[in-house]
């Protein structure tokens, strides 16, 4: 399958609307999750299972350096304000945070199974044999919550698919053991009082002044594409509505 039958495949997925609803998901964790960032996106939650069953095993084959436009490509099955889509960051049951530390070392125990290289060495300062230590947060969590509004169903369907999250995932973090679906009377996905539950880039609200509580953040897939950062208020970060002129509408 080439990069133009994948983006035809993407387009031809058209969510429902008209059966969006607030929903929230808890994933009931075996394992401590391993973070290489302070919270986990919603919606990219939602987009990798998504991907993976429209495309298959050419999922594994969608190019890395130079990403396709999933905003533009993929449509999710999610409501959508103003370029957001309606869903929070996780929202962690623990504040602790512990390092974990990981030695990578060549083995010489089996070194005659290499085929022998010109040079007749094996370099173990630089490239895929490099020895090295790696430090890694993780979070000892027993519940991580978030908060949608979509298509619940389809979502609820998504999310079952996901075995574990965060990172480290093949060393034993963040393995899932169930993830429990239930509806929500308010929508709390972008929102929760004066809290703000995801990145929500300044564009999208208009202020009188810049708030504080900021950072150069991407607020869509791909989130790693970092060119496309802007100026977005952070998860947890405290809105006063007093000095907002005009909050979010649904678009």
């Amino acid at each position: 399958m080439n990069l133009q039958m994948m983006e035809e495949r993407l387009q031809a997925f058209l969510p429902n609307p008209s059966v969006y609803r607030p929903f929230k998901a808890v994933f009931h964790m075996e394992t401590p999750i391993s973070l290489a960032h302070p919270w986990i996106n919603g919606d990219a939650l939602i987009s990798v299972p998504l991907l993976r069953s429209l495309l298959g095993d050419e999922f594994y084959n969608l190019p890395t350096k130079l990403p396709l436009p999933m905003d533009e490509l993929l449509k999710l099955p999610l409501k959508r304000s103003h370029g957001v889509y309606h869903a929070s960051a996780s929202i962690f049951d623990t504040d602790k945070l512990f390092l974990n530390t990981f030695y990578k070392r060549f083995d010489t125990e089996n070194v005659d199974t290499f085929v022998k290289s010109k040079k007749n060495k094996i370099i173990r300062g630089q490239g895929f044999f490099k020895d090295c230590m790696v430090r890694t947060p993780y979070k000892p969590c027993k519940e991580v919550t978030f908060y949608f509004n979509g298509d619940m169903a389809l979502c609820k369907k998504l999310l079952e698919a996901i075995p574990s999250l965060g990172k480290d995932r093949a060393k034993g973090f963040g393995i899932v053991n169930r993830v429990e679906v239930t509806a929500e009377a308010t929508d709390k996905s972008l929102f929760d009082g004066d809290v703000c539950m995801r990145p929500i880039p300044f564009k999208a609200m208009k202020y009188r002044g810049i708030p504080e509580h900021t950072m150069q953040l991407t607020y869509k897939i791909p989130y790693w594409a970092r060119n496309k950062a802007t100026m977005c208020c952070v998860p947890g970060a405290r809105i006063l509505f007093s000095e907002v002129e005009a909050c979010f509408h649904e678009s």
